[in-house]
């Protein structure tokens, strides 16, 4: 079997590239030959819905492969586009509701560029359920959303993101550092419920409880004014960092958070940083949203909380007061967790399988 993984980006380091090359690299330990096509590195590349003009370039590239993974709505709907011209299946990897994201992302019903965004949006997404044969969902509320909209259940598999457990493990790390640190580590989107974490953080600045948040860049320059106007020194802001470094800083925390808002986006998504952050062994807050909050519950690895304010802070509060020898517990069934669910060569044997059954 041969499989051309296709990212609508070149590659760097976010969610949607790091899913593909860990499933690649997990295929690969299957025998299992691959290669990578980035359309972010042809001329047309933004507007999203102009990247078809790129298949001339391309066409020869992805011919010869049995399995085509559009790595995102842009790269499923570019390859959908240039179905004709080839003969492999087209698996779409979804990541969550491209038009719920941009409706989210809206600033008003009449800004023409938001607009055009959402039905870019529309296009893309027919396109590509038109013509992709297999999905794979990121999580179990998004492949019934799927399935809502009329693809046939044995086209369609969760295969969740996915996590290398022998680079995020536990570390013994010297830290200085007395107080009880809640670590937040991704990225900024309104949906990550940043803005009721800081006011968590504010709620709390008379403990003796520090905040790490890590990933800025510099479009989120304002941001990180605001937040350091607001809370000064009890938190530490960090940019962007190596894995390495990301695994350290983790590693050095008490507990690490996902204070994700309740809304269509999230209630679907399956966040990478989960499985990362279990991963090294650290207890996690997380809100009621989606489905990581049954996932702590059940395996008893962090605490959850409603995604406001006011539970946010009492429970982050509740953490802190907890015995150090509970959190280290919790931090252990997360780490079986990870290794049982998320482990590279647990997603990767379960993809591998569904491609498999392709016809």
């Amino acid at each position: 079997m041969n499989v051309l993984f296709v990212s609508s980006k070149s590659l760097h380091d976010d969610s949607y590239t790091h899913r593909i090359l860990q499933l690649k690299a997990g295929l690969e330990k299957f025998g299992v030959r691959t290669n990578i096509l980035c359309l972010g590195n042809y001329p047309f590349n933004t507007p999203s819905i102009l990247q078809p003009l790129n298949i001339p370039s391309i066409l020869r590239l992805m011919k010869g492969y049995e399995i085509i993974h559009g790595g995102s709505t842009v790269a499923s709907y570019v390859i959908g586009l240039a179905k004709s011209l080839i003969k492999s299946k087209i698996v779409y990897d979804i990541h969550g509701d491209p038009l719920d994201e941009c409706r989210l992302l809206r600033k008003n019903v009449f800004n023409p560029i938001d607009n055009y965004l959402i039905l870019q949006a529309i296009i893309m997404e027919s396109v590509a359920i038109k013509h992709s044969d297999y999905f794979i969902p990121c999580s179990k509320k998004l492949e019934q959303h799927y399935i809502d909209k009329g693809i046939e259940k044995d086209r369609i598999k969760v295969i969740r993101n996915v996590v290398d457990t022998e680079l995020f493990k536990p570390r013994k790390i010297n830290s200085k550092n007395e107080d009880f640190t809640v670590t937040y580590a991704g990225a900024f989107e309104k949906w990550q419920g940043i803005d009721n974490l800081i006011l968590a953080a504010k709620l709390l600045e008379t403990t003796n409880i520090r905040f790490k948040i890590i990933g800025f860049t510099k479009k989120d320059s304002n941001l990180k004014r605001k937040i350091k106007k607001l809370l000064n020194n009890k938190v530490q802001l960090i940019d962007r960092i190596s894995r390495s470094e990301l695994i350290n800083h983790l590693n050095s925390s008490d507990i690490c958070i996902i204070p994700r808002n309740n809304n269509p986006t999230t209630e679907v998504a399956f966040p990478t940083k989960f499985a990362e952050y279990i991963a090294t062994g650290k207890p996690v807050i997380v809100t009621r949203v989606g489905e990581i909050s049954t996932f702590v519950k059940k395996y008893d690895c962090g605490f959850v909380c409603e995604p406001t304010v006011q539970s946010i802070a009492e429970t982050i509060l509740e953490a802190s007061e907890t015995p150090s020898e509970v959190l280290f517990e919790k931090g252990i069934n997360g780490r079986r967790l990870a290794e049982n669910e998320f482990d590279q060569r647990v997603i990767s044997k379960q993809y591998l399988e569904f491609l498999s059954t392709m016809k």
